[in-house]
């Protein structure tokens, strides 16, 4: 019986020219072979499904986000994460952005407050 293996696992396995069938028709490289965001071009309404509770598995339309992000360079990931993070209120935390669903962001965006402020919330 085949193991069952993560979607990014499975994804990082893949070969470049497999990349080019990512969900929403993402690519990680652009045209020349240049790491880019594998958003870079798509519908964004796709990173903002409606989102699941921290404590949930990643819904249908988060899933779909995090397909497209886990296949992003990992340097790209990491600035779209911390540009999101940077926002200066939690409202405006919305959506998948670096890989990472809204609450789980949220849930950090608090933790560096709390930081931030000496531990007092």
């Amino acid at each position: 019986m085949p193991q069952r293996t993560s979607a990014p696992a499975a994804m990082a396995r893949r070969s470049p020219a497999s990349l080019l069938r990512l969900p929403f028709g993402a690519s990680p490289v652009d045209g020349d072979g240049r790491p880019q965001a594998a958003c870079t071009g798509l519908d964004t309404q796709i990173f903002f499904a409606r989102p699941s509770e921290l404590d949930q598995p990643p819904n249908k339309g988060e899933r779909s986000a995090l397909a497209v992000c886990a296949v992003c360079p990992a340097a790209v990931r990491a600035v779209c994460l911390e540009r999101d993070l940077a926002q200066s209120e939690i409202t405006r935390i919305n959506g998948v952005f670096g890989g990472v669903r809204q609450e789980e962001r949220r849930e950090m965006y608090r933790t560096r407050q709390q930081a931030r402020s000496g531990g007092v919330a």
